[in-house]
């Protein structure tokens, strides 16, 4: 392009030298005429041919200079010619003709600096479609260059016809993002994409994009949606198929243009996450699988534990009882003796309660490690930590925190395990649920003085009733791989803090129809000076 631009350049400069060397001898025929004809008319008007010939072909400087020797040609012949005989006529000629020379020469004078700038600034802008080509063809990122034009079209006619919420009307019509992927059309993509998607060539990816997605992901229906409420840009995972049938996991980022122009040419910059997806989903796998063999470790050694201190107390009971027994058997009954021996039944059995206890406090606090916490802050945390989990359960996560919450002393990471299994819980809730409907709320509020509250909703089957009885009991579970720990290991943390853990469903004391559950925790605030 700058190329083809310099080369037109020299030959408009040729030409115009060439048109610029008829400019003295026309200057020269206006003289004659003008000077030694009786012609009685303005003829050195016509230096403004003179000057317009030579214009093109002289710098902003010699313009003036041209159009100062025509206005001298001019006043000599004036005075050449009617320096016996001047009247008022001849003079007014005269002005009227050095007006029209200056006129024009000044004008062409902006004209030229018009060009100037106009030529510099096209310059300018081949230059940095160069670099912008330079870029697009070297990047190792994949860059598309799509042509979003007619669905554009498409999603402004839906809203002429009434639609206010895509994502509602796509939900009535799911056979609606796949056909507007069709207007989608690729029209250029950098080699860093060819190799992306396993193509001998880029005219193999070229044409409607809608063949490399597949069918149920999530993100083109986000695209769309953004497009649809007039965003500037789109930034999200999203899944690509190869021509070959790989399946991609990928990073989009979209730029639309903000001026309603321009949608024939949207860039689309796509980042390659499939092998970290896949190292990630290993590395979860073994933390899994490392975490198993340490609960099953735990539990062996904890089992071992209680099993040594349990064993002396248990033992005396057992005793005590067999001996109890044969008091009672003796004819007639030892009552007294098989007395004594119950109360040392009954002080065993409390030595083996106090042994529990103590192992459950150690297992649900450790009170040395207890801090000041944030709640929303701690909630951001978990979000983070499963913002992979959130994205692929297709759930939309909605945040409501109060103003000025007081922070809660307990321990973080007994506290934040809390919310893992409520937000994991969740979201398994929902699996069952439609994709556009899955929304996961967390809110913190304060429902009364020195209290801090923390609930999350969901929108999944909700809570059965002849389960409602046993949820928080260890080792009863719904889900055909669960332990049935994680609701009471919850609930003992929280009440080692000194709160209270609740479940109940959406629809019930007022809450919104439609299905799902609501746990929530309720914690004391610290106090001053904790």
């Amino acid at each position: 392009m700058v190329a083809g631009f310099g080369q037109a350049q020299a030959a408009r400069r040729k030409s115009e030298r060439r048109l610029g060397l008829l400019a003295l001898p026309l200057a020269l025929l206006v003289f004659v005429v003008d000077t030694f004809t009786d012609i009685e008319s303005a003829i050195a008007v016509l230096y403004v041919l003179v000057l317009l010939l030579a214009a093109n072909a002289l710098p902003r400087a010699g313009i003036l200079l041209a159009g100062g020797g025509c206005a001298l040609l001019a006043v000599l012949s004036f005075l050449a010619s009617h320096w016996t005989g001047m009247d008022l006529s001849s003079i007014l000629r005269c002005g009227v003709s050095l007006a029209a020379i200056a006129i024009t020469s000044v004008l062409l004078r902006r004209d030229h600096e018009a060009r100037a700038l106009l030529v510099s600034a096209y310059g300018a802008l081949s230059r940095s479609e160069k670099r912008y080509r330079t870029m697009f063809e070297q990047a190792r990122v994949s860059l598309w260059e799509q042509d979003y034009t007619g669905v554009k079209q498409a999603l402004d006619e839906l809203r002429a016809g009434g639609v206010t919420d895509f994502l509602a009307h796509a939900q009535a019509n799911p056979g609606l993002a796949r056909a507007m992927a069709a207007h989608i059309v690729t029209t250029n993509v950098n080699e860093a994409t060819v190799e992306l998607l396993g193509a001998s060539d880029r005219t193999e990816v070229l044409g409607p994009v809608d063949r490399f997605l597949p069918v149920g992901d999530t993100a083109l229906l986000q695209v769309l949606h953004a497009l649809f409420e007039g965003r500037d840009r789109f930034e999200g995972r999203a899944e690509l198929t190869g021509l070959d049938g790989r399946p991609l996991a990928v990073l989009l980022g979209i730029s639309f243009p903000d001026d309603g122009l321009g949608f024939d040419q949207v860039v689309v910059g796509v980042v390659d996450i499939t092998q970290r997806e896949r190292t990630q989903e290993a590395l979860l796998a073994a933390q899994a699988e490392l975490a198993r063999a340490a609960r099953a470790a735990t539990m062996g050694a904890l089992s071992a534990s209680i099993a040594h201190e349990l064993n002396q107390p248990l033992g005396a009971i057992v005793l005590n009882a067999q001996t109890c027994l044969r008091w009672l058997r003796r004819d007639p009954p030892d009552l007294e003796a098989a007395e004594k021996t119950v109360e040392r039944m009954v002080r065993d059995g409390k030595r083996a309660g106090e042994i529990v206890q103590r192992t459950r406090s150690v297992l649900v606090k450790e009170a040395a490690r207890d801090e000041l916490i944030e709640l929303p802050q701690l909630v951001e945390e978990v979000i983070l930590l499963l913002e992979r989990e959130l994205s692929a359960s297709s759930a939309t996560l909605i945040t409501d925190f109060a103003a000025d919450l007081p922070p809660v002393k307990a321990y973080r990471v007994g506290l934040q395990q809390v919310l893992i299994n409520l937000f994991t819980n969740g979201m398994h809730a929902m699996a069952a649920t439609a994709p556009a409907a899955r929304e996961l709320t967390v809110t913190i509020d304060r429902p009364g003085p020195g209290k801090v509250r923390v609930a999350v909703g969901d929108r999944g089957t909700g809570i059965d009733d002849q389960d409602r009885g046993r949820l928080f009991d260890p080792f009863f579970t719904t889900k055909p791989d669960g332990m049935g720990m994680g609701l009471a290991i919850c609930r003992s943390t929280i009440e080692s803090f000194g709160g209270a853990l609740t479940a109940r469903n959406l629809d019930e004391a007022g809450g919104a129809a439609g299905g799902g559950a609501i746990f929530e925790f309720t914690l004391p605030a610290a106090a001053k000076g904790d």
